[in-house]
């Protein structure tokens, strides 16, 4: 019952739901990523946004706050708990959280130019595929950035009061109580994992998150990147071995196509990826014309 409108705080609309996503990176980062069929997933507090998993906090307080003032007990109750410890028990402070980030934008100037290498690099195209993935010590998921303050309280408004409706209409053990707030303390982590300041809406992002699992003893590598300590974890797309399902890949704008077309057929060839297999890519060069500037790149 209390689970029902966590999970829902997180659903994507089939109709929403892209069939490809896209991930602009550097040369090094393609290899690196079909060599080992893995994406690096960054710790929160490494990634270019400093407001990461704090945009939608103040929303959060101030929504609870509304439902508080119409809140009979034992929902008032809750609702008072969750309001005096949040500070301290919000996700930033006690779930380590880590993210992979993509793109609906196929072949975008601005993607291109934070995190593409200036056009040097390369863009791929991954295929969403509905599979099932086994249980293990990392919790993951795809969700969609939110830029929107109205619909950050909305959404906390709809899935928390939901709960509280659960406390009110019928008696509540303490039992049923710890549950509930539990389920606050998860709405809100889900919310604060979709928000992101309209700033960054160009971006047009989705996010495939990473949790690990408190009793895991899993400890992340480290990296070095513009003189700052980044936290991350190699994350696997496919189960069993199962190679990533490319739907294409976009050679940048400001490179050789012919040669660029080249090295990524060799790279695919090493990992044993064949032609007309449902992993195996159209390889494409940008149709972006090129442009001069400096080579720059980005931590998503």
């Amino acid at each position: 019952m209390f689970d029902r409108p966590v999970n829902d705080t997180l659903k994507i609309p089939s109709s929403e739901t892209p069939k490809v996503l896209y991930h602009y990176t550097t040369w090094a980062g393609a290899e690196g990523i079909i060599s080992s069929q893995q994406f690096w997933a960054t710790a929160h507090d490494c990634t270019n946004d400093e407001a990461e998993l704090l945009a939608a906090d103040s929303s959060i307080i101030n929504t609870v706050k509304d439902l508080r003032q119409n809140a009979v007990h034992p929902a008032a109750d809750v609702l008072d708990l969750f309001l005096r410890n949040y500070a301290k028990e919000q996700m930033t402070l006690v779930i380590p959280v880590y993210l992979t980030c993509f793109s609906i934008l196929r072949d975008d100037e601005e993607q291109w130019r934070r995190y593409g290498n200036n056009g040097r690099g390369v863009c791929l195209g991954v295929r969403l595929l509905n599979e099932p993935k086994s249980q293990g010590p990392l919790g993951d998921g795809l969700v969609k950035v939110d830029y929107s303050e109205e619909s950050w309280r909305a959404n906390v408004a709809e899935h928390m009061g939901q709960i509280c409706s659960f406390l009110s209409h019928r008696h509540a053990s303490i039992a049923h109580q710890k549950l509930a707030l539990s389920a606050l303390y998860r709405i809100a982590a889900f919310a604060s994992i979709m928000a992101k300041q309209p700033a960054w809406e160009v971006e047009k992002e989705f996010r495939h998150v990473t949790i690990i699992h408190p009793d895991a003893d899993i400890q992340p590598k480290e990296r070095q990147s513009g003189g700052k300590t980044i936290r991350y974890l190699p994350v696997l797309v496919r189960d069993n071995g199962k190679r990533i399902a490319f739907a294409e890949i976009i050679t940048g704008p400001n490179q050789d196509a012919a040669n660029a077309h080249e090295r990524l057929k060799g790279l695919l060839a090493e990992q044993g990826y064949e032609v007309h297999d449902l992993e195996y890519p159209e390889i494409v060069a940008s149709a972006l014309p090129p442009w001069d500037g400096p080579s720059s790149g980005g931590d998503g």
